[in-house]
């Protein structure tokens, strides 16, 4: 079975959720021996190798400017179907809704089974941006995506709170397969040292829809109540630079401190030596971030949108809360933070649930997938064929 996985940031380089659940879900895939899979995407340059069974195929991006973007989607489409041509696959997967992916999987409809995995949800998102991304989100990316969606017949969906959100638009076949982690390799990082002060941990990209703002607001309560209390703050952003400065106008430097981008092991390092792990964001789909602080058995804060309450359920492993209620956060903060017993309780119940979430499991649920929609896609052209 040839499968082809189409993506949109170059090979090697690391952006997020997205780039993680691409890397790990290609490696395990490429275990199976009825499985060859080819991994096309775009980046700086064009270039093709083939590693552990996996073709990859980088195509280089071409930009053509806000202004002229839809002549940049057309030459997308046609860079892609040239790519599709020469493999010939059983199965084409794409791996985003953006415009051009969407109207790819649209165009390829009647020559390759489609199977498109929403890992966001521009409905929702564009509420938490703001300027022109909003307006561009809003007027083009939301009725693409949700053409598409009722348009292609196979959608993986990453939680269960997504599949309830789009099936009010689409009659196509939705397919519940979360994000994963790799739990061998978090658990073989060592902690850095716990600190002798209570500790929160943040890790994210630093913009407004991640709600650090309202974190280090709950800092402010939080520090009257536990005047040791500290922040670290992992990730960058456009907002870093007022993040800080909110942090001196509130006289809260000895109290968060910024750590900057941190590498895949450094993350885990620092996510271990934590006592809490919060995550205040106005929207978000299923984020790997909630299932990695989950394997290194921390309680979680997180608010109640997307698939947060996937991943968290109040009062047992963590606390839900509504976007924007940083007061909320700090009183479970303090509650916690004076509860040893049910931190560890909490901690050892995240880590409990993460077991779920490896990404054997992931690989194992995903390649099912695609036998049945290759499968349905066999006997379909098989009657089809019979009936002429």
């Amino acid at each position: 079975m040839k499968v082809v996985i189409i993506y949109g940031n170059p090979i090697g380089k690391f952006y997020g959720g997205i780039s993680t659940h691409i890397k790990y879900l290609t490696n395990f895939l490429s275990y199976y021996a009825d499985i060859n899979i080819f991994l096309l995407t775009f980046g700086e340059k064009n270039f093709t190798y083939k590693k552990n069974n996996i073709q990859y195929i980088e195509l280089k991006r071409m930009k053509f400017g806000k202004f002229f973007y839809p002549f940049e989607i057309y030459y997308d489409l046609f860079r892609l179907e040239r790519e599709i041509k020469k493999i010939n696959p059983d199965l084409i997967h794409i791996q985003s809704t953006s415009p051009n992916f969407s109207l790819f999987g649209i165009y390829m409809l009647k020559k390759y089974p489609i199977l498109i995995t929403l890992h966001g949800y521009f409905n929702k998102e564009y509420k938490v941006h703001v300027g022109w991304r909003k307006i561009f989100y809003r007027l083009f990316c939301v009725p693409i995506e949700r053409f598409a969606l009722s348009k292609i017949p196979n959608i993986i969906v990453l939680c269960p709170q997504i599949k309830d959100m789009i099936s009010k638009i689409t009659r196509s076949k939705i397919f519940i397969i979360p994000n994963g982690i790799d739990i061998d390799y978090i658990q073989k990082i060592n902690s850095y040292e716990k600190k002798n002060y209570p500790t929160i941990f943040f890790l994210g990209y630093l913009t407004k829809g991640k709600g650090t703002k309202d974190l280090i607001r709950a800092i402010q309560l939080v520090k009257v109540k536990i005047n040791n209390v500290k922040l670290y703050i992992g990730g960058i952003g456009p907002d870093m630079t007022k993040l800080q400065k909110l942090v001196q106008d509130l006289n809260l430097k000895d109290n968060v401190t910024f750590l900057g981008l941190l590498d895949y092991k450094e993350k885990f390092a620092y996510m271990k030596s934590m006592d809490v792990f919060v995550l205040p964001s106005y929207w978000e789909s299923f984020p790997i971030v909630l299932l990695e602080a989950m394997a290194c058995g921390k309680p979680i804060i997180t608010t109640d949108v997307g698939g947060n309450p996937y991943a968290v359920s109040d009062k047992l492993n963590g606390f839900l809360v509504k976007p924007g209620q940083w007061q909320q956060i700090a009183e479970h903060l303090i509650y916690l933070l004076h509860d040893k017993n049910l931190l560890n309780k909490m901690g050892q119940e995240s880590k409990k649930r993460s077991i779920n979430f490896n990404w054997e499991i992931i690989a194992q649920n995903t390649r099912d997938v695609y036998k049945e929609i290759t499968t349905e896609s066999r006997d379909a052209m098989f009657i089809q064929n019979f009936k002429k």
